[in-house]
């Protein structure tokens, strides 16, 4: 039990197990986590990362375009592990704020936008794009909780093999339920 020889060792207090791992992971002197935490909720907010390579990230990886940036919200982030700030410091960001429309001479120079001179021009996913849909046209239930809901599909979309399985549409407010609970 213990950490890679990489990595630095296992706090002298922390025992030698999967708790001990886990203390570590969030250690104030074990930066990774936050950091690797803080590039993907970015990159969920702004359509990239400021480390383009979420799956590898280290001496393999592409480098951050702005390390100082991702260093800043990483320590932020370790105070207290509050991810609902992160995201609000995120969202309030004059980043976030700016416009998408592309110049000619912004698109010369930044032609993926890896510098953030404009605002993110990425899709929604299908799961969003259905609550988007559903919220404009006043469907959208508001009802939050409870078990799994199975909204409208077309026929021999959903099919299981396996056994005999099938979908079974819900029935009133809850086949407008977000695709949250899907």
């Amino acid at each position: 039990a213990g950490t890679p020889a990489a990595f630095p060792a296992l706090p002298a207090k922390a025992p030698r197990n999967r708790l001990g791992l886990a203390q570590w992971l969030v250690s104030k002197d074990n930066p990774l986590t936050a950091r690797v935490t803080v590039n993907r909720f970015w990159s969920r907010v702004m359509g990239r990362g400021l480390v383009d390579s979420e799956e590898d990230f280290g001496t393999q990886g592409v480098p951050p375009t702005h390390p100082e940036l991702l260093d800043y919200l990483a320590l932020d982030f370790q105070k207290d592990w509050d991810v609902k700030r992160l995201l609000k410091t995120i969202v309030m960001s004059g980043t976030y704020k700016q416009n998408s429309d592309v110049s000619k001479e912004l698109l010369e120079k930044d032609p993926q936008n890896k510098y953030y001179a404009r605002g993110a021009r990425f899709r929604l996913d299908a799961e969003m794009v259905r609550d988007q849909a559903l919220a404009s046209a006043g469907l959208l239930s508001k009802k939050m909780y409870g078990p799994p809901v199975m909204p409208w599909q077309p026929e021999g979309v959903w099919l299981v093999v396996y056994n005999g399985d099938s979908w079974n549409t819900s029935a009133g407010e809850d086949r407008y339920r977000r695709a949250l609970y899907t």
